[in-house]
Formats: structure tokens, C-alpha cells, sequence
């Protein structure tokens, strides 16, 4: 099983990771807290895990919530750096509206079901000191976690129904939350609150999107997980808000009907209820399997990370997990465009793993193309990647047989560099200098296992690089072939034997 399992990506150990529930930065830090249910009938819990320097090596962390008395699920919400170490989670707690318990995982995508919801607040006062000593009992939440129960809401401007998936941010002189109101089973509108003592909060009013152009238009359908996060502009140095919302790839009710979602963003201003659009909406990514980012808020002089849930999971139908949260995506925001970076993969690639692998390129794709082939150890075909200047394109084999392709259109003038990051059966693929990111998930019985790279009508790759884990170094210098080992280790004694005659007939000479 751990030919499959991400080795850079967040996994939940055993169970479905069904969503990140938050991020914060100490130092060099990086504390992610996501959603999970260690078995298909467990209450939704939030896990923890930190990496330290490069956001990649992993170290899993006692759980940080479970449902209580009669909870049923502990949803997604946010956590905010409040002081020093000191840590605010919001999460969004379900109990049964007419006394049966229904957990999310049972309900159709998108339906809201027989469900009381509340925002409730939890407060870590030492980061680090819940950070060690992990219990052998996986089913541990820490004592040091306390919780303070349900927020309260004002909603005489406008009354809400139930309030899910809370965005809380720093903003302006006070506390800012964007929260979706789930109006009946399968509507749900964004709202936006604010607070200045973090518990109670006053509903302003359902967002307004406006602007000037048509580009101020957003997908139709039922809107999901919103989030907000304040940038500057490095080229122009003006302060704008950047909103992220997921919709239903097919623009749907985002029912059992619904074919994936699409996660986007807008860049404009936030003031009251009305985001004015400077950028319009644009995909934040462009691949299969990217939806619901989290955003760890920006500190000052720092640059805001992004990761998002991936569904995947492993190919050959034994998987004791499901799902895992893209790698860590630092963010920056350019003439209203944003630009992803996945700061020091190759390092951790060759530190932290066995399997994983990111190959990056200069390309020439003036004229023609560049495929590069993900194939596995049988030389099956997992993907491809198609670089032809103007768009870049992954393919990937469908489970019925046909092709299955998603596309990003690059910019005029773009660098043509190319980054391919594969771990376990994840692919994130970066162009345009990471203004444009895909990602998908590998469906396959095989592992993978190498790049073939391929050019027509003219292009040309003008330098490349692979950095390869450990076993794959092993393997493309045969040393996971037992007659090549024998050969090394019988060449190694040789040499051996003769550097240690020389030294002797040095010594007898001296």
C-alpha cells in the first residue's frame, strides 16, 4: 500500500479525508488542520499535522476535535492566528433536527439534510505544546484544546437559517467571516459578518459581486466553500481582497447530478456586503480533482499558502484511505492574477520520500509541442502532459475506456516552463510561471514509475531536470536489481582490496 500513498501530501492515516478544515504559520511551521472520519460510520473529526521548514515532511499530531453529547459531525470551518502560539478554530458542529442522526457522508452531495448547524469557536492557547508527545490512541483529542462554545449570531439586519463553512480573517479594524447560509435543502447563499471580539458576530448581509464589466460574473449553481484573504499586489503595491468560491463544474444545483466542482477567485475590494471586482472570475486550477481551498491568512511580509482537497485514492481497489490536500501552494498576487509556487519540492523530494518525483522545464514551444508521458512499472500509461504554447493540456486514461482531458489557456508571452510534481497517485502540473496549475488524480493498478518526453514540429526543450526519491534513484541506477547489487558489491571489494595493497606497498616504500 505505500507504493500508493502520497508521501508530500497530507493523507489521513486510515479513513476519509473529506475536506481541510484550516491552516496556520508559527515561524517556520505550518500547522494543517483538516476534516476526516477514520471509518465510513465516524462522526466527522478535525486531525492535525505540522511540517516544519520545507511544508512537505509531514508529522501527524493528535486529533484537535470530535463530536460531543449529541454531535454527529465536526465540519470544516478556519483557524486564526489570535497571539502568540495562541490558536482560534472555527468549526461547524450538526446535531438531528427531528432526533435521527444523519451524518454528511450519508447525504447526497450538496443536500443539507435533517441537520441543526452551529458555528462554534475552540481555542489552543500552546501550538507547540499540542504539537508533541502523540498518543498511541489514534482516537486521543487533546485536553489542551478548549473548547467555548457556540458563537453568537445578531441577524436582525438579516435573519439566517444555518451557517456553514466560516471564513474568518483579520480585516480592516475588526473581525471579518464569510459563511454560507444554507436557505433550504439544497440552496445556500454568502453571507458576510463581523465582529470585533471573535463571539459576537453581526450579519451584514448577503455578498453583492459587482463591477463594470461582464467579467464581475460568477458560475451559476450553489456556491460552496467561500474563502477571503487579503494581498498586495506586487506589481502595482495596492491592497485588494481576493475571494474564493467553488461551484459545480456543470453548473448545477450541486446535487446528485453534479459532475466535480470548479474552484475559482475574484480580486476586488470587500466593503460591507459589496465585493467590487477588479479581476473577474478566474480558475484557480484547471485540473480534475482540485476544489475547497483553504487559505492560511497573509502575515505581514509573509506570503499566504493555499492547499486544497484532492480526491484520490489507490488504484488497486485494497485502499484503507481516501482523499489527500494538495501540497502546499504559496501565493502571490500580480496585476490581479495570482500566481502559485511550490517552494522547494525537489529538496524534499530527495529528502522526505522513496516514490515521488518533480520534473521541471525550460521550453521552446514557439512552434509545436511537448508531451510528457507519465508511464508506470508496466509501462502503462497514466497521463500525459501537452505543452503547445498556448495551453497546456493533462489527459488521462477514463475508467470507461475513452479520454478524459482538462485544459489551461496561457497567457500571451508566457515563460514556457513546465513543472511536473507526481506523489503516489497525485499530479500537479505548474505552467506559465504557476499562474496556471492543473491537478489530477492517477488512476492505475501500477505505481508510477518514469517520464517519457516527447517534442514535434519544432519545439524544442532547452534544459530539464528530474529530482527522483530515494527508491527511484535506486532504481534508475539498477541497484533494485539483485544481480546488478551482486556486481556493485563485488566491484566494491575489489576496489577495497586494491586501494588497501597500495597503501601497504606505500608504507613498505616508506
Amino acid at each position: 500500500m505505500n507504493r500508493f500513498r502520497p508521501e508530500l501530501h497530507v493523507t489521513a492515516e486510515t479513513g476519509v479525508l473529506e475536506a481541510p478544515a484550516g491552516a496556520v504559520r508559527q515561524g517556520d511551521a505550518l500547522h494543517v488542520f483538516h476534516q476526516f472520519r477514520p471509518t465510513p460510520d465516524s462522526g466527522a473529526r478535525w486531525a492535525h499535522q505540522m511540517a516544519t521548514g520545507l511544508p512537505y515532511g509531514w508529522d501527524v499530531c493528535d486529533d484537535v476535535l470530535a463530536p460531543e453529547g449529541d454531535e454527529i459531525d465536526c465540519l470544516a470551518g478556519s483557524s486564526v492566528l489570535v497571539g502568540d502560539g495562541t490558536v482560534e478554530l472555527f468549526f461547524v458542529t450538526t446535531t438531528p433536527t427531528d432526533g435521527e442522526a444523519v451524518r454528511g457522508s450519508d447525504l447526497p452531495h450538496g443536500r443539507r439534510g435533517p441537520r441543526d448547524f452551529r458555528i462554534q469557536r475552540a481555542r489552543i492557547s500552546d501550538l507547540a505544546a499540542i504539537s508533541d508527545d502523540v498518543s498511541d490512541d489514534p482516537s486521543v483529542v487533546r485536553r489542551e484544546v478548549d473548547r467555548l462554545g457556540p458563537v453568537e449570531i445578531d441577524d436582525s439586519a438579516h435573519p439566517v437559517t444555518a451557517l456553514v463553512t466560516p471564513s474568518v480573517i483579520r480585516h480592516d479594524d475588526g473581525w471579518l467571516m464569510v459563511a454560507l447560509d444554507l436557505v433550504d435543502d439544497t440552496a445556500a447563499d454568502i453571507v458576510v459578518l463581523t465582529s470585533g471580539d471573535r463571539q459576537l458576530w453581526t450579519v451584514l448581509g448577503p455578498l453583492e459581486i459587482t463591477g463594470d464589466s461582464p467579467d464581475a460574473a460568477v458560475p451559476e449553481g450553489r456556491p460552496f466553500a467561500p474563502r477571503i484573504v487579503t494581498m498586495s499586489d506586487e506589481l502595482t503595491d495596492e491592497t485588494s481582497d481576493v475571494l474564493f468560491i467553488t461551484y459545480p463544474a456543470d453548473g448545477a444545483d450541486g446535487g446528485e447530478e453534479s459532475v466535480g466542482e470548479n474552484a475559482g477567485y475574484l480580486v476586488g475590494t470587500l466593503s460591507g456586503t459589496v465585493f467590487t471586482v477588479e479581476t473577474g472570475f478566474q480558475l484557480f486550477d484547471n485540473g480534475h480533482d482540485f476544489t475547497r481551498p483553504r487559505v492560511v491568512q497573509g502575515i505581514p511580509g509573509v506570503q499566504p499558502v493555499i492547499v486544497g482537497l484532492v480526491g484520490t485514492f489507490p488504484g488497486n481497489g485494497s485502499a484503507t484511505w481516501a482523499n489527500c490536500l494538495s501540497v502546499p501552494r504559496f501565493l502571490t498576487l500580480r496585476g490581479g492574477h495570482l500566481h502559485q509556487d511550490i517552494v522547494g519540492v525537489p529538496s524534499a523530494v530527495r529528502s522526505y520520500t522513496d516514490r515521488a518525483v518533480v520534473f521541471t522545464a525550460q521550453l521552446d514551444v514557439s512552434a509545436g509541442s511537448v508531451t510528457v508521458s507519465l508511464l508506470d512499472e508496466k509501462d502503462g500509461m497514466l497521463a500525459t502532459v501537452r505543452h503547445s504554447g498556448d495551453r497546456v493540456k493533462v489527459s488521462r486514461p477514463s475508467r470507461d475506456g475513452s479520454g478524459d482531458v482538462r485544459t489551461a489557456e496561457l497567457a500571451d508571452g508566457d515563460s514556457d516552463t513546465l513543472t511536473i510534481l507526481v506523489d503516489g497517485p497525485v499530479c500537479e502540473v505548474f505552467a506559465d510561471g504557476g499562474l496556471v496549475s492543473l491537478t489530477s488524480s492517477l488512476h492505475g493498478e501500477a505505481p508510477f514509475a518514469k517520464f517519457r518526453v516527447d517534442t514535434a514540429a519544432g519545439a524544442r526543450v532547452l534544459s530539464a531536470m528530474e529530482s527522483l526519491g530515494r527508491r527511484l534513484q535506486r532504481r534508475l541506477a539498477q541497484l533494485d536489481n539483485p544481480e546488478e547489487q551482486e556486481r556493485l558489491i563485488a566491484e566494491a571489494a575489489l576496489a577495497d582490496r586494491d586501494l588497501a595493497t597500495e597503501l601497504s606497498a606505500g608504507d613498505v616504500a616508506d
